[in-house]
């Protein structure tokens, strides 16, 4: 059984994760997820990453489940035991970058929406597909999509499943940067590079959990924990790091993200 995550790290302290079944346009399988979310966990754990990006392998992303997992589950089968939830990416403590160079549909939208930050290539075509199989929104895709783009256009990307393409992705807030065609990556990278060396990894893993998690509680619950992560923030060697290279009028020379707990 052949890897369909490739997983790179260069020096600059970027990973790129490559989700790869060129044979079948990168189609979704259950290896192909279980093999993902332990590439993130991976990158989650190594010093040298700082910042991670995903792509496809070839002219596509992912453009769905593999239409053989799809039969199988309307036969009966069972999909998987034991599944992380398609949210894991949230989880990760580190800037997770899109970089959607093909096709992006179904589960692969899902998975898309989970990341910090999309990069699509132009005429890159997206759809939710999931009412056109008989399904409701995936997961939490519905309630990403109600916060991108609002109601309105979350259900209509959603009720009808049409394909949309990356230009009209950037103009409703599905991803942020186009590229053009062949550099999606090589732009997520230097997004990437850009993270890696000027902002402080301990800022990065807080400042995601803030986005993600405040979301979900009220206004004044995110002031609080604002409050607290700024404390735990200043107890950090990047806080001493930050300020003595403003003081010294230099760049920022930050060390590995340490795990902390908050």
């Amino acid at each position: 059984m052949t890897d369909t995550v490739l997983y790179d790290v260069d020096p600059q302290g970027a990973a790129l994760l490559t989700l790869s079944r060129p044979d079948r346009r990168n189609m979704w399988t259950a290896q192909m997820e279980t093999e993902f979310y332990d590439a993130l966990d991976r990158a989650a754990a190594d010093a040298n990453v700082r910042v991670i990006v995903v792509t496809g392998a070839g002219a596509s992303f992912v453009p769905g489940l593999d239409p053989a997992v799809l039969a199988g589950l309307t036969s009966g089968s069972a999909y998987t035991s034991n599944r992380r939830p398609q949210t894991h990416a949230t989880t990760i403590p580190k800037p997770v970058i899109g970089a959607i160079n093909g096709s992006c549909a179904g589960i692969g939208m899902a998975q898309a929406l989970m990341f910090d930050y999309r990069f699509a290539a132009r005429g890159a075509k997206f759809s939710t597909a999931f009412a056109k199989r008989g399904l409701p929104a995936e997961d939490a895709t519905a309630w990403i999509l109600t916060r991108l783009v609002g109601p309105a256009h979350a259900f209509d990307l959603l009720a009808t499943g049409r394909v949309f393409l990356a230009e009209e992705a950037a103009e409703l807030g599905v991803v942020q940067r186009l590229s053009d065609d062949g550099h999606v990556v090589d732009d997520a990278m230097v997004f990437a590079h850009e993270l890696a060396t000027n902002v402080s990894s301990v800022a990065m893993a807080m400042i995601k959990s803030q986005i993600w998690r405040d979301s979900e509680t009220t206004l004044e619950a995110a002031r609080i924990r604002a409050q607290y992560l700024l404390k735990l923030a200043k107890e950090q060697p990047d806080f001493a790091e930050g300020t003595a290279s403003l003081t010294e009028k230099r760049p920022p020379a930050f060390g590995p993200y340490s795990p902390l707990h908050f």
